[in-house]
């Protein structure tokens, strides 16, 4: 594996270099490109996306880079360009199998055939030419600084992007192909003013995704594909069938089950070994707390398990009759025999007045939603506690500061970075931006929760930290649904390791840590070596 060539400008990573790719390299710095090669070997495809994601984390690799490999080296850098939309400009594939990443990345890609090797460069090189004038053509809007790029769905992620973007005003429009237009705001003050401001709750609502898009024109979507656009009074009438009765009261009162789920699944992970903490604990958990709030018995929670964690995650979700038919055996359940769970509540209170289609949409609706938030705090958590070890010291040593820490790592982790946008029902302005009617609006909850105004050193991860006024949970009438079942499992969680597991410790540098950034950054593996109190063991 070679160093990537740096030294600002454009740049091209090529990978396992075959055939006239000197003649590439040559043409391509005629036109002021920098070059760089890397051999990658590994036995299979993700042995290449862990040794490419390796040397993009590598100290002096440019912050951004097209990327052109050759063979399965080609599909890596698919991979990585779907993980790290933010470093990755474009990807040329060369002689390789058929893929299907290409229509779904961000950036340009460019696939020639094995027959395509020797018109390597007659082909790479009006394509890169290409990309240079699209760059050119999209200049910053006229009221930001040349030097500041336009705002993209990739830079969502970025805090450093968006604080300057904060700077400069309150609301900026996204720069994306196709749809409506969109705009985001950027700062706390603003976001919390605009997103009860009544012109954005409408006729319609576009929420998380739990069912496919109607077909109804009136319902036409606008929004991304892992969210659909329903009516807006469905979309109270299902929220209040659960707010109702997901209490603060009642949610402590699911803490010993949570902790017992906890303590079971740390039980099963060998202390003193290397596991991803990510697999064995933060995907588990919500799942199993969501579980225990609706309660599924033990034997169906394998069945709810794989739909929420395999059958979920390609959007838009499909429709799956199979969990509507368990949601409405435990509603029949219920009937005959009340229970003391969500969906014993919503039955006992409803009586003969319940809508059992309604409550079948909402449970959905709750565990699409209510397992991703969880899981990325968990993980990206604990991850940023552990990169900062006297943070987690004193957690550890103070476990009173369990409520304030989980606070501070929803806040620095955003789990979700931006708020689903809301069209605008009539015209409004924010700052001195004129919104108009039938626009997106939405908000960057990265720019708020590190808005200086309202945290002193925003970028500090502070366990402590008591003025903690974050939006990681949204605002007005979108604020997270089960933000008290979140805040529970989370304060259950560390407190738990933090008792049980004062020296666990990450198992690797903690800048290899790999993360995919999209409209959500999340990590995809946290190895961990968790390991008891050693501090009673004798001296070697």
């Amino acid at each position: 594996m070679t160093t990537i060539v740096g030294g600002g400008g454009r740049t091209l990573l090529i990978l396992n270099a075959e055939g006239a790719t000197g003649r590439l390299e040559s043409e391509l710095a005629g036109l002021g490109w920098h070059t760089g090669r890397a051999d990658l070997i590994a036995g299979d495809l993700a042995g290449l996306v862990d040794r490419l994601a390796d040397l993009m984390a590598a100290p002096g690799s440019p912050d951004r880079t097209a990327i052109l490999g050759f063979g399965e080296a080609g599909l890596a850098a698919l991979e990585i360009a779907d993980r790290h939309p933010e470093r990755v400009t474009a990807v040329v594939v060369v002689g390789t199998a058929e893929h299907d990443l290409a229509g779904e990345l961000s950036c340009p890609t460019l696939t020639l055939p094995a027959s395509g090797r020797e018109s390597v460069v007659s082909a790479v090189v009006p394509f890169l030419t290409t990309l240079d004038a699209a760059d050119a053509e999209a200049e910053a809007p006229p009221h930001l600084p040349a030097t500041l790029r336009p705002l993209t769905p990739a830079l969502l992620n970025d805090a450093e992007l968006l604080g300057r973007f904060r700077e400069i005003g309150p609301v900026h429009r996204l720069t994306a192909e196709g749809g409506a237009t969109t705009w985001i705001l950027t700062g706390h003050a603003a976001s919390t003013r605009t997103l009860t401001d009544p012109r954005l709750a409408g006729e319609v609502e576009i929420t998380a995704g739990f069912r496919l898009q109607s077909d109804d024109p009136a319902l036409a979507h606008k929004g991304d594909l892992d969210l659909i656009t329903i009516d807006g009074g469905e979309h109270a009438r299902l929220r209040r069938l659960l707010e109702r009765h997901l209490t603060p009261e009642r949610v402590e009162a699911l803490r010993p089950r949570i902790r017992r789920a906890a303590d079971a699944l740390l039980d099963a992970i060998p202390a003193g070994e290397v596991v991803d903490f990510l697999h064995a604990f933060a995907y588990p958990l919500p799942v199993l707390v969501l579980c225990e709030l609706l309660g599924v018995p033990e034997d169906r929670r394998g069945h709810i398990r794989e739909w929420i964690l395999e059958r979920l995650v390609t959007p838009p979700p499909k429709a799956h009759p199979d969990i509507d038919e368990l949601l409405r055996d435990l509603i029949a359940a219920r009937r005959e025999s009340p229970s003391d769970d969500l969906l014993g509540w919503v039955v006992a209170a409803e009586g003969d007045d319940l809508a059992e289609d309604d409550l079948v949409s909402a449970a959905r609706f709750l565990m699409v939603n209510g397992h991703r938030a969880p899981t990325t705090v968990l993980a990206s958590g604990l991850a940023a506690l552990l990169k900062r070890p006297e943070q987690w010291a004193r957690l550890v040593a103070e476990p009173a500061l369990v409520a304030t820490a989980v606070e501070e790592l929803l806040r620095l982790v955003t789990p979700f970075p931006v708020t689903i946008a809301r069209q605008v029902t009539a015209p409004m302005e924010v700052g001195d931006t004129p919104i108009p009617k039938g626009d997106l609006l939405g908000a960057s909850l990265v720019a708020a929760n590190r808005d200086p105004s309202f945290f002193p050193d925003p970028d500090l991860l502070d366990v402590g930290r008591r003025d903690n006024p974050h939006l990681a949970f949204g605002h007005g009438h979108h604020h997270c649904l089960g933000a008290d079942l979140a805040r529970a499992q989370l304060r259950v969680a560390f407190g738990t390791l933090a008792r049980r597991f004062p020296d666990v410790e990450l198992a690797r540098d903690s800048r290899s840590l790999h993360y995919r950034q999209s409209s959500v950054r999340y990590l995809l593996g946290l190895p961990v070596v968790l390991r008891p109190d050693r501090r009673g063991e004798p001296a070697a």
